[in-house]
């Protein structure tokens, strides 16, 4: 290939451009590495931020299941394996107020502090601080993660029955029936709840409950049907056992 003169090589195109860019880059020097540094930057600061993120993630989630072996565990003197043990009442419910405390002020407004004010929420009413224990959980009821605020709830109308206020508690097991969640279904509401606190109330309502729940095809169908049988013989109702549902043909 033969050899350009610098004549040739001035109207080079390729040249031309490189010297303008150079060109570019000379008048705009400061601008242009500004701009790389801050892309450098930002691209630093986001890994960094992920990484925290993570670190993050695993400090809430070893925090909140220490506070939960606390809640869970027991006394005894001697050790249990998997469990969480204290030498005394005194020494685990000190353990369980810090932690739970801790975990629901350092992680406020992540999944893991709001599980620990329910959890503290509860430890309240079963330390018999009621009033306390109550609008904590009241406090949750309209909590952005519908599972927070659906074991909230049921755990408000779990001691509202205890109390005998069972006209309270049905507007809660209701709420709970209208609107189920993966922790809490509405065949668990309906029977674990919402039956006893209408056989408190309203028996003809609790029957109908438990019948209706008898006619679907259920996991709590049986259960359903106990109860039913129960409650009819407490009312003097004789009623044939209801027959199974028929099942639908495949393909139909």
């Amino acid at each position: 290939m033969a050899k350009l003169t610098r004549k040739q090589l001035k109207k080079d195109r390729f040249v031309e451009e490189v010297g303008e860019a150079v060109g570019i880059f000379t008048t705009h020097r400061n601008l242009i590495i500004g701009i790389a540094v801050g892309v450098l930057v930002l691209v630093v600061a986001g890994a960094a931020f992920y990484r925290y993120q993570q670190e993050q993630d695993t400090e809430a989630r070893l925090a909140l299941q220490e506070a939960l072996g606390n809640y869970y565990g027991q006394v005894s003197l001697n050790r249990i394996p998997g469990r969480v043990t204290f030498a005394t009442t005194i020494a685990k419910d000190e353990a369980i107020r810090e932690s739970l405390t801790k975990v629901s002020e350092d992680f406020a407004g992540r999944l893991e502090g709001e599980v620990a004010r329910l959890h503290l929420a509860l430890y309240e009413v079963s330390d018999g601080d009621l009033d306390k224990g109550k609008t904590m959980l009241e406090g949750l009821l309209d909590h952005r993660n519908d599972e927070v605020a659906a074991l909230a709830r049921k755990a408000l109308a779990d001691q509202l029955q205890r109390e005998g206020k069972n006209e309270e508690a049905v507007p809660h097991y209701q709420h709970l029936v209208d609107n189920p969640t993966d922790m809490m279904p509405r065949e668990r509401v309906e029977l674990f709840g919402l039956y006893d606190a209408l056989l408190a109330t309203d028996e003809q309502k609790a029957l109908e409950l438990v019948k209706s729940i008898e006619e679907r095809d259920g996991a709590g169908r049986e259960i359903a049907a106990r109860m039913r049988a129960g409650l009819e013989s407490r009312l003097g109702i004789t009623t044939p056992p209801m027959p199974p549902p028929v099942a639908t043909p495949p393909g139909s």
